[in-house]
């Protein structure tokens, strides 16, 4: 995914492109927010039913569409590819699943979104109001936590809407967070069982914020540290409170792996001119081996809720599948009804097969990015996305993959820089380093 995939189907009025561009940013923001907004009704108006949800990710999707039907050829091809891949996988093991494709489709919205429509002004903008709304929403639930849970039941929306099924929140006391009045709940992993990682004196309670569960709410965190690293670095008071700012959220909300993969980011970013892209298009495979190895070596052991135990399960969940389920040609009971815990890789092969995500993964690698700002980014989500297949299915959440994908995709527009007050300040913007790295 690349600017070289920029061929237009069809021009656009200047008008109509200006409205487009400013209807974009909306779209990614509704796609990050709405189930905290569907909560609220839930909890104060009327009831929201999973048919809501699932209507509202569908328009949200269906707009980011609507934008950028007609502007690329490429757009066609992929669609095409991705259709005739899984209709003959689903029709080898009988069985359509529509959540895979679903998956699959927020990826391609939102990036050709930010590679034809996309801009620094907006996706900084962006960036902020969604840092430090998700501040402000984490800050409200830590400090007036009966309040936040009066206006928002989040373990009550999570069962109204068919994701949490084997709760029953009058029973739920004990289980996770309720607000003694009305028995209001935050979602299961809102209580770390355990002493939290970060600074353990803060207690059991994990906010959650704009996200409803803490797990998203580090995802998001994560990102915003990835795009504020690689726009602000040379805005330093900026940068210093952005970075409080994600620091904040990632403490309260205990989340471990974001926390720990910002310092990874850094990293990734400094050593991203001598990574090469094979090295990428392998990262996910070898991680399936380590996992599945690890799994096999310890076997005996009991696993938890620390980063060993997610990995042994998610190493578990790999050694169980057979042949046929690891090519995506014969469903599996424990991923039949969407995600498991946190066995990504295991959802990944079964829903999409081993050489889907081949062809999938090594489209995303080998195509060319716009400049060294665009590979460091691309960088950042490969890691991510097999850090956290490792341990999570959470990377295929709308809540944070649209923001993501959009991300990567105006660093690959021609024109992101088109009505921005200050240039961006990397060394050497224009130049193109597919040629470099390929």
């Amino acid at each position: 995914m690349s600017a070289v995939w920029s061929t237009s189907a069809v021009s656009a009025s200047e008008p109509s492109q200006e409205t487009e561009r400013a209807l974009a940013p909306v779209i990614i923001l509704a796609a990050v927010v709405f189930n905290f907004a569907l909560c609220f009704v839930d909890t104060n108006l009327f009831s929201i039913g999973a048919g809501v949800v699932i209507s509202t990710e569908i328009v949200l999707i269906g707009m980011a569409f609507g934008l950028i039907w007609y502007r690329s050829f490429t757009l066609y091809d992929i669609l095409f590819s991705v259709t005739a891949y899984f209709f003959v996988v689903m029709v080898f093991r009988a069985n359509f699943d529509p959540k895979i494709v679903h998956d699959l489709l927020i990826p391609i919205a939102f990036f050709f979104v930010g590679s034809h429509l996309g801009s620094y002004r907006a996706a900084d903008r962006l960036v902020t109001i969604l840092l430090f709304f998700a501040l402000g929403a984490s800050l409200f639930e830590w400090l007036a936590l009966d309040t936040y849970l009066k206006y928002f039941n989040v373990i009550h929306y999570y069962v109204a809407r068919g994701t949490e099924t084997s709760l029953q929140t009058d029973a739920a006391q004990g289980l996770f967070i309720t607000n003694p009045a009305n028995g209001a709940g935050l979602f299961i992993n809102g209580t770390r069982f355990e002493p939290r990682t970060l600074l353990p004196f803060l207690g059991e309670h994990r906010v959650s914020g704009i996200f409803l569960e803490p797990v998203s709410l580090g995802n998001f965190g994560t990102i915003a540290f990835a795009w504020v690293l690689l726009r602000d670095r040379f805005r330093i008071w900026a940068f210093v409170a952005k970075i409080l700012a994600i620091a904040t959220i990632l403490v309260l909300a205990d989340a471990r792996f974001g926390f720990y993969f910002c310092f990874v980011t850094l990293v990734i970013y400094l050593a991203a001119p001598i990574i090469r892209p094979t090295l990428l298009f392998l990262a996910p495979f070898l991680a399936m081996i380590a996992l599945a190895t690890y799994a096999e070596v310890h076997w005996q052991d009991v696993s938890d809720n620390g980063i060993t135990g997610r990995l042994l399960r998610g190493g578990d969940a790999l050694t169980a599948l057979d042949l046929s389920q690891v090519f995506g040609l014969q469903i599996s009971d424990i991923f039949v009804n969407g995600y498991s815990g946190d066995a990504g890789y295991g959802y990944a092969l079964v829903k999409i097969g081993l050489m889907g995500i081949a062809a999938i993964w090594a489209i995303f690698i080998y195509a060319p990015d716009l400049d060294k700002d665009a590979w460091r980014f691309k960088n950042f989500i490969a890691f991510y996305s097999v850090s956290l297949l490792s341990v999570s299915a959470s990377l295929f959440t709308i809540k944070t993959a649209a923001l993501l994908w959009f991300l990567y995709g105006t660093l690959n527009n021609p024109n992101r820089a088109a009505g921005d007050s200050r240039m961006h300040h990397s060394e050497n913007v224009d130049v193109d380093v597919s040629a470099e790295l390929n």
